[in-house]
């Protein structure tokens, strides 16, 4: 019964014949070149770095070259409380198309970051309660490209594969303007994407340690079976899923 009341409210997010569209793919802590490699086989439409240091998945410069030199795929900047020059040469050196902030930035930081280069800037809210989510939104509306609604773990920024309530958030997608992006992170695995997709009808979701054998290395295979239930939702009526 989950399930099917899940996917009934997808709904709203298909085209005319029923079906989910454009729904897109992160790949998040990317940590080496050969699991950006077998993300972007996988038909992952961004991968993500975590440029800030001190977390398990944080890299170097050096291997964020490496990184960038060997795909084309698109590359998101992760970031938690740099000061914002850093903050551009990190995300340039990355060659980012979009900024994920899991800090606790301004708007003036966010609009002054956002001038500096051709990016989208995503802003992190962790998940408490439908309330806190709400008054976040109402905030960083007017200043971001998208919203990426993560798992709320005591004491983190962001990251650490702690899945939230689905169905009690749910309803916040109703809020989003047409212009505003709704990344869905946090405990996502093969398991359970299309549920998450059912209560939340995001734009992307966002996977990490879901597609991992360990911290900060990716599994072959659990990124082509996420990637292949995620494409699934693409190919089948609703009613069939």
């Amino acid at each position: 019964m989950i399930q099917a009341k899940a996917y009934e409210i997808c709904q709203d997010k298909t085209n005319g014949v029923g079906q989910l569209a454009n729904l897109q793919v992160k790949v998040c802590g990317l940590t080496n070149v050969a699991d950006a490699i077998r993300a972007e086989s996988a038909g992952a439409n961004y991968g993500g770095m975590i440029l800030s240091q001190g977390f398990g998945r944080s890299i170097s410069l050096e291997t964020v070259t490496k990184i960038v030199s060997a795909i084309e795929m698109p590359m998101v900047s992760v970031l938690v409380n740099e000061d914002i020059d850093t903050a551009e040469h990190l995300s340039r050196t990355a060659k980012a198309t979009a900024i994920q902030l899991h800090g606790k930035e301004t708007s003036a930081y966010v609009e002054e970051l956002a001038l500096r280069g051709d990016w989208s800037i995503w802003k992190a809210i962790p998940v408490k309660g439908k309330t806190e989510v709400l008054e976040m939104l109402t905030e960083w509306e007017p200043f971001v490209d998208g919203i990426v609604l993560d798992g709320w773990s005591p004491g983190s920024p962001g990251g650490t594969g702690t899945k939230f309530a689905w169905e009690e958030i749910g309803p916040v997608r109703d809020k989003f303007s047409g212009n505003l992006e709704l990344i869905v992170a946090g405990g996502l695995n093969h398991t359970n994407v299309r549920d998450a997709v059912g209560y939340l009808r995001p734009d992307t979701v966002d996977v990490s340690s879901g597609v991992e054998s360990r911290v900060g290395k990716k599994d072959k295979q659990l990124m082509e079976l996420f990637m292949r239930n995620v494409r699934s939702l693409g190919h089948r009526q609703i009613g069939q899923l």
